[in-house]
């Protein structure tokens, strides 16, 4: 805690120190070609292509980005569709029959979602029943 207490007592000393010093010399100018350097760069091609690919960079990480959103909703809406909607009120089976049971239940489920799934992204999209029957 008092090493702590040191570092920032220090830090403060220095910024004091800082701003003494700047106080009494001034801020340092830059140099007086600087601002034609700058200009005379940014016009130049190979800056401006890198300039250009920059933003199209950018752009490629919005479409990703964008694409993992639109993942993750289909994810989500997939598990939602597999959840079950009420608890079953059956009696207890034996082990063997249970697995099988709950298998073939999962199965149905996954069926079902991946059917109602399609048909959402269908609808979405504006696929008609007739254009997939075509196919």
């Amino acid at each position: 805690m008092r090493a702590e207490y040191n570092k920032i007592r220090d830090l403060d000393d220095y910024t004091e120190q800082l701003i003494r010093q700047v106080e009494a010399e001034g801020l340092i100018q830059a140099p007086v070609h600087m601002k034609q350097e700058i200009l005379e760069r940014s016009r130049r091609v190979d800056y401006q292509v890198a300039v250009a690919t920059r933003q199209v960079s950018k752009q490629m990480q919005l479409f990703f980005y964008s694409l993992k959103v639109g993942a993750a909703v289909v994810t989500a809406i997939f598990l939602l569709l597999m959840v079950p909607r009420e608890l079953p009120d059956e009696p207890p089976m034996a082990p063997r029959e249970v697995a099988k049971r709950q298998e073939e239940t999962l199965n149905r489920r996954l069926n079902n979602g991946m059917r109602e799934l399609n048909q959402m992204l269908n609808d979405m999209m504006g696929l008609q029943k007739s254009d997939q029957m075509e196919d």
